[in-house]
């Protein structure tokens, strides 16, 4: 079912993006990592605006340090399955400064809003416990019949988990082998996994939100994006995993049938996140970078958009290799919190793959789909 011709939803979900923004588009993807590096015109928070980018890019407000802690903690025991637990978060937590672009009216930034604990947690809810059930659709599943994993009792307290497997086991069945290989569990999630729909799923063949399923947005996330923006609530996840070689091209969001903020969250290895403004091409002598703005994201920011920047054309032309934090890198070997109520048979398994994320760039884009 296609939603283009809807009365009430203007955008052509096949439209074809401007020349502009796709010149850009494969420039950052084609750039030198050393020049990307020393490119002023890219929005690095690490560096620090430039006296250019501090005249468009401006404060806007303030997520204060009290509702962050608040909305991990909630989260963590929601995650965890626990209850009136207040002992802090293992990072201090400090106010958040959200900026604007004033050329791009509701592109906003809120840079490393997610601290290190909270971010490892929401990998391994995401990637162990939500990935194992069928319902939260991957992309795997067009060419193969997957074998979920379950837990051996009723009483059992370990999360079923593809990453439970061990990762030259093969756990899957070509739907066509005459076409398609058998595949063992390392090439499956480490080459071949590209996307994971949590909540209503998104049907990447009509580019729409078919109301199709009881699949709900997992609770224990809703409560952590919802405490961070109380104006989103949570219906949909487009949770896109890239490879050190692997990007997104030129596109819109525009299959949603309400106009509400989009909060997307950015976790691994840095992106360069691409988003023009306006549809008509470039007038002559017109500089593409007056239409068109590049953010380095990392490991804990948060990109959001609403109002007109949220149909707005936009792409990740570049993951940038080497550049996940250390204390993520290993994953799924981890420590601290997200490691609490694991197993030692789950976290012997894990050991072998340690290293994964350590490639790996998660971009999770949460959303309102219905009014």
């Amino acid at each position: 079912m296609d939603f283009s011709d809807d009365k009430d939803h203007h955008h052509d979900t096949h439209a074809i993006p401007p020349q502009f923004i796709q010149e850009q588009y494969w420039h950052y993807n084609k750039v030198k990592i050393s020049e990307l590096e020393t490119d002023d015109s890219v929005v690095n928070w690490d560096k620090g605006l430039s006296e250019e980018q501090a005249k468009v890019i401006k404060p806007v407000g303030t997520i204060e340090k009290s509702a962050i802690e608040k909305a991990c903690i909630a989260f963590r025991n929601a995650a965890l399955g626990i209850e009136g637990d207040e002992s802090p978060l293992e990072t201090e937590i400090e106010d958040v400064t959200v900026y604007e672009h004033t050329d791009f009216p509701g592109l906003q930034i809120a840079p490393g809003i997610l601290p290190p604990e909270t971010q490892v947690l929401w990998i391994s809810q995401i990637m162990h416990r939500y990935m194992a059930n069928p319902k939260h659709k991957i992309n795997l599943q067009t060419d193969f019949d997957i074998e979920y994993p379950t837990p051996e009792t009723e009483e059992s307290t370990e999360t079923p988990s593809l990453f439970s497997y061990d990762p030259q086991s093969t756990h899957s069945t070509p739907k066509n082998p005459d076409t398609q290989k058998s595949l063992n569990m390392a090439q499956m999630l480490s080459r071949k996994l590209r996307w994971l729909t949590l909540g209503e799923q998104y049907h990447w063949p009509t580019r729409s939100y078919p109301r199709n399923g009881p699949t709900t947005f997992p609770s224990d996330l809703s409560t952590l994006v919802s405490g961070l923006f109380p104006h989103i609530r949570p219906e949909s996840g487009v949770c896109l995993l890239y490879g050190q070689k692997d990007y997104m091209p030129v596109h819109r969001d525009v299959s949603e049938l309400c106009e509400r903020g989009l909060a997307s969250f950015s976790f691994g290895c840095d992106g360069i996140f691409v988003v023009a403004r306006g549809e008509a091409e470039l007038a002559e002598g017109e500089d593409p970078k007056k239409r068109t703005v590049a953010i380095r994201v990392r490991s804990g920011d948060c990109v959001h958009m609403d109002g007109e920047i949220r149909w707005a054309w936009h792409a990740m032309p570049r993951t940038i290799p080497n550049s996940c934090p250390k204390w993520l890198a290993e994953w799924p070997a981890v420590k601290g919190d997200a490691a609490k109520g694991v197993s030692d048979k789950e976290r012997k398994a894990y050991q072998r793959w340690k290293g994964f994320m350590g490639t790996k760039r998660l971009n999770v884009s949460v959303r309102q789909v219905w009014d």
